[in-house]
């Protein structure tokens, strides 16, 4: 795809069922170019995400594991590719979200998603120390498989999807099957050298964590509706309704179970089955369920 091709504004940027005001019934009252207009706008704090996770987690736990000198070689070597190629997809999805909102993103990486200075001052800490909180690395095994499954979708809709993100995401897809090969085998490193208190607590602010910030719409979603509202005036009436759908799908669980289900992360959830500690899980991630994922 040439980068200087002119981003195509007429078609929706991601599948619609990635997004979570799909899921809501208002989402079917909206105007054709109000559900696009959405979509692009979601798919930019889509790509926020993925930076999130690249810039600000895995550079900082891959660096932690690449100075450890007990690291066996090739999982080393690994490791080195796997934060190469992290850093180029940052670059990436950088790139594509100033081409398409310099308003928001020329001089920043991040327009909707905002963390207080107190919790980036303690995932900061954190990720430094992954040997304490290795359920840092559990978050990244999650999502990069997730990954997968959201480039794979993009792929089955390409054709009627934005090339530019078609594209990124085939690239995106291309490198993370090497990702959450790794992060397993970092898994296979750490997470038996943790004891089994250190192992409580972590699953425990692992679970917190998904449950406040991955499987309930709240903050980043709502901006993303308010922005809607805001482009389209016709709309601020309804802005009130749009925002009680939205938290409302924190108790649907049908929506919460397609979140993070056997299809989406299967590995994982394997993972999840052979270590009973992390049955517990379900509570946060209720598509889950301990033993159905041979």
């Amino acid at each position: 795809m040439n980068t200087t091709d002119q981003i195509d504004f007429s078609r929706p940027f991601m599948p619609e069922e990635l997004t979570p005001f799909f899921f809501t019934k208002a989402y079917a009252t909206l105007t054709e170019p109000q559900r696009t207009r959405y979509n692009q706008i979601n798919a930019l704090y889509f790509n926020e995400q993925t930076m999130f996770f690249e810039v600000s987690l895995a550079h900082t736990v891959l660096g932690y594991f690449l100075a450890q000198p007990d690291l066996p070689g090739d999982l080393k070597a690994g490791v080195r590719q796997f934060l190469a190629e992290e850093e180029e997809h940052s670059g990436m999805f950088r790139q594509l979200n100033r081409r398409c909102a310099p308003q928001w993103y020329a001089e920043r990486d991040f327009h909707f998603i905002r963390v207080p200075p107190l919790g980036k001052a303690v995932l900061g800490a954190m990720s430094k120390r992954p040997h304490r909180f290795p359920f840092l690395l559990w978050l990244m095994h999650l999502h990069e498989e997730r990954a997968l499954f959201f480039g794979k979708a993009f792929l089955k809709y390409q054709d009627s999807l934005e090339p530019h993100f078609v594209a990124a995401q085939r690239k995106h897809l291309a490198d993370e099957i090497g990702h959450v090969r790794w992060d397993e085998a970092l898994l296979d490193w750490l997470w038996p050298r943790t004891g089994a208190l250190g192992r409580r607590i972590n699953i425990a602010i692992f679970s917190w964590m998904m449950r406040e910030y991955f499987t309930v719409p709240k903050r980043t979603a709502l901006r993303v509706v308010a922005t809607l509202v805001e482009e389209f005036p016709e709309l601020r009436p309804r802005h009130p309704e749009f925002r009680r759908q939205l938290r409302a799908l924190g108790e649907d669980m049908e929506y919460r179970r397609s979140l993070y289900c056997a299809e989406n992360v299967p590995l994982t959830f394997r993972r999840f089955d052979v270590c009973p500690e992390f049955h517990a899980m379900t509570a946060a991630l209720p598509g889950y369920i301990p033993g159905g994922n041979a």
